[in-house]
């Protein structure tokens, strides 16, 4: 089962959703913005791997580690489903999937959520945990992957496929037709171009201009695009 949050979407008949999100830092200030006020969410808890941050709201109480949790889970008693939304951006995709793994271990829901200020064809395909931020254009027929970002005004052209713990950040394009790999990270404002491949756990530097296939695990940088050990 997946919590999937877009635009249309209405708890006005419904209780609330209940949430919690792990990571404590900037991402997860976006996050609650997008659920709260524009789905009606309520964020419980948030919690981080980091015992030197503080919680980022006053309202709401930071716990640390999988012991903070699992104390914390032990104790809850909150109607069902309970969601959760992985806030960890950067190239940290398999940290992502990693945690959603472990949440979803414990019964939690992975919340997919569309901010309404999105275009978004009605033919893309999501997976799990996806998180589209305001601003982003997905265009006909693009499939998405579990624990995927798509951030502001990032745009993904037609029959573009992403894997699993991608992140698109604000600004990058990506023209039709192009394989984004699992746990790949394209910089802001970066550019590919058509079909391309985007090998797993590659690092696309801002700004770059991809104009051919970037290997497995390689950073490139600069315009057009090189390996970054070159």
């Amino acid at each position: 089962m997946r919590i999937h949050l877009k635009p249309g979407f209405s708890t006005e008949s419904s209780p609330s959703l209940n949430y919690i999100i792990w990571g404590a830092k900037g991402h997860a200030m976006v996050v609650r913005d997008v659920l709260d006020n524009h789905y009606n969410c309520h964020l419980l808890a948030v919690f981080d791997n980091n015992t030197n941050l503080e919680s980022p709201y006053s309202d709401v109480p930071l716990l640390y580690l999988r012991e903070g949790f699992e104390e914390w889970f032990s104790s809850l008693n909150v109607p069902s489903p309970l969601g959760f939304v992985v806030a960890m951006g950067g190239a940290r995709g398999k940290d992502r999937l990693f945690t959603a793994e472990y949440l979803t271990s414990f019964g939690l829901q992975p919340v997919s959520f569309i901010h309404p200020w999105t275009s978004v064809c009605s033919n893309v395909v999501f997976g799990d945990g996806i998180q589209i931020m305001a601003g982003a254009c997905i265009s006909a027929k693009v499939n998405i992957g579990d624990q995927t970002i798509v951030n502001h005004m990032a745009n993904v052209d037609h029959e573009c496929i992403l894997g699993k713990g991608v992140h698109i950040a604000p600004g990058a394009t990506l023209a039709g037709c192009v394989t984004v790999q699992d746990r790949v990270m394209i910089g802001a404002g970066a550019t590919i171009l058509p079909n391309l491949t985007i090998e797993e756990d590659a690092i696309v530097g801002a700004g770059a201009v991809v104009t051919k296939d970037v290997d497995a695990g390689s950073v490139v940088i600069g315009v057009p695009a090189r390996r970054k050990d070159q």
